[in-house]
């Protein structure tokens, strides 16, 4: 298994999913640190915390629509690799286990949106540090939350991991991702957002820039399940299909 994880990241080195994973973050936080510059005034007038209006203008858009978009375009390339002339045929024709390499591109595919949030985590940091008065303190909720929305992000990675490795034609992934992913902005603002677990990263990432930084610990919970459901299902079907 180890083995098998350390030639999947090799892999990565010829695809273009880290420029992804550096850009993504660092377009939204320059975007949201000038957002703030320009409404100064406005976001300040009632002595708001300005590491957390920061925050808030970098991951308002991120949370709710690009972080799940990001993971389905993620899985999909990361998945194409071996799909695309049939390279699964020739992997499997080598003395490695079907579940070994499901379970460390599964395990790939987590750790680049770790990183992801990682990076998001650190940058917004750094715009605090830069425009925040030296008599506020940082929100711990900063951190907690790029860590807690990697939890949050399972069931979507689960999904759409399953959906990649199922389907040949990456139109189905990117298909379901998309369609998912839209209406989860309109979804998180509903009474029903529980039972629709594309708005779970969101709402953590945007919960953290609030006064009241909670989560009902059941999300997990259910984050988790779907995680392992989806995760089970797919090694079976992987483990025994004709590849």
């Amino acid at each position: 298994m180890k083995n098998v994880f350390k030639v999947e990241l090799l892999k990565l080195r010829h695809s273009k999913i880290l420029n992804i994973v550096m850009f993504l973050p660092l377009f939204f936080v320059i975007l949201g640190f000038t957002n703030f510059l320009r409404y100064k005034e406005l976001f300040t007038e009632k002595g708001q915390n300005v590491w957390s209006q920061v925050y808030t203008q970098s991951s308002m858009f991120y949370g709710l629509f690009i972080i799940a978009l990001f993971i389905t375009i993620v899985i999909a390339i990361l998945v194409r690799i071996e799909n695309a002339d049939d390279n699964f045929k020739r992997i499997l024709t080598l003395p490695i286990k079907r579940s070994d390499l499901y379970i460390a591109k599964l395990f790939v595919a987590i750790a680049i949106v770790a990183l992801n949030l990682i990076i998001l985590m650190l940058l917004t940091i750094s715009a605090g540090v830069i425009i925040a008065p030296s008599n506020q303190s940082m929100p711990m909720e900063l951190i907690y939350a790029p860590i807690l929305c990697i939890i949050a992000s399972l069931p979507v990675i689960g999904v759409q991991y399953y959906l990649s490795m199922k389907f040949k034609n990456i139109a189905v992934p990117l298909g379901v991702g998309l369609a998912f992913s839209i209406p989860s902005i309109l979804i998180n603002n509903t009474k029903y957002w529980m039972l629709f677990p594309w708005t779970y990263p969101g709402r953590v990432l945007l919960n953290a820039g609030s006064t009241s930084f909670y989560c009902p610990m059941y999300m997990y919970i259910i984050s988790i399940v779907v995680f392992i459901v989806f995760t089970m299902v797919g090694l079976y079907e992987f483990n025994n299909r004709d590849v």
